[in-house]
């Protein structure tokens, strides 16, 4: 499902014990939800307080039909959240990598069990799974069938919020250890290359490794962060010709004022240094000042210095 597709509500995988997503959407209330009177079970993703134990056991896992008892098990004390999925299918892949990071983002809330649907018929039969990829979920040994087919993250959160306000209510209030590793994105292997340049040393090959990446993926938000770091870094270092690039002597000046000032993280100020460069200069030179801006907001990420800066270099670019 790509992210500029209409998002409609998730097929379940089978009408019976499965959550009924169109019906939850039309009533504006969370599969269950308590009744009223009932104390409510809270938003699932931010309640440490709802977990009564963390169990040793991995965050994300495979099974099988040899190791399909031991999941079993642990759906007695933690809700487990079972993705199966073919390997020949690129749909099948896309969900469990989707589900992989719903998983993260809820750190332990549950477990994530993925199991190839081939290698193991006998479970796919018991779930009576009509289509793949198919994503169920086992609370206190029972099984609750949630959709099959693809999904957005965005629409599978508040399944899985839901589903666990309803574990909870069925008393499996578990959790699983995690650390900070488990809950944090695989690194993309794409950006190996340029990361060993950079633990390297190798600022000039880390640029055009960020810049390879780049090409390749020209919606990569993070690489293009990481290239204009390492080459803020390299302007630093004097490994880098960008400044003497930027044209007359005074965008040089301010450029290299801004990333004086961004290096000591007075990030305000330096955005103040690039905003009257781009409003006393035009062409080549304005361009490039903005360009500098325009790295130095990556590199400097969602704050509240980059919104006022992004504000007033739009009201600059109108004129």
């Amino acid at each position: 499902m790509g992210a500029s597709e209409p998002q409609t509500p998730l097929a379940p995988a089978d009408s019976h014990g499965a959550i009924d997503l169109a019906a939850h959407a039309a009533q504006g209330s969370p599969v269950g939800v308590p009744s009223e009177g009932q104390a409510p079970v809270g938003d699932a993703t931010q309640r440490e307080d709802v977990v009564s134990v963390r169990l040793d056991v991995p965050l994300i896992t495979q099974a099988d039909e040899s190791t399909f008892e031991l999941v079993m098990s642990t759906s007695r004390a933690v809700p487990v959240v079972i993705v199966l999925w073919a390997q020949a299918s690129l749909e099948s892949r896309s969900t469990v990598t989707m589900m992989e990071d719903v998983a993260r983002r809820f750190a332990g809330r549950f477990q994530l069990v993925e199991i190839d649907a081939a290698a193991s018929p006998a479970i796919a039969q018991a779930f009576q799974i009509q289509a793949l990829p198919t994503v169920v979920a086992v609370i206190g040994g029972r099984p609750v069938p949630l959709f099959q087919g693809s999904a957005a993250a965005e629409q599978v959160v508040p399944v899985i919020e839901d589903l666990l306000a309803a574990a909870a209510q069925m008393g499996v209030t578990g959790g699983v250890k995690v650390s900070e590793a488990d809950t944090a994105a695989p690194i993309p292997e794409e950006h190996l290359p340029a990361l060993a340049a950079e633990e390297a040393g190798d600022l000039l090959g880390a640029i055009a490794a960020w810049e390879k990446v780049i090409e390749h993926h020209p919606k990569d938000e993070a690489a293009k962060a990481a290239v204009a770091r390492v080459r803020l870094l390299a302007r630093q270092q004097g490994l880098s010709d960008e400044a003497g690039a930027a044209g007359e002597a005074g965008a040089e000046e301010a450029a290299a004022q801004a990333d004086a000032l961004f290096a000591d993280g007075q990030h305000a100020q330096a955005f103040e240094v690039l905003l009257a460069a781009i409003a006393s200069t035009a062409g080549e030179e304005r361009d490039a000042a903005r360009l500098r801006l325009l790295d130095l907001f990556r590199i400097a990420g969602a704050t509240d210095e980059v919104r006022v800066a992004r504000q007033k270099l739009a009201t600059l670019l109108m004129v």
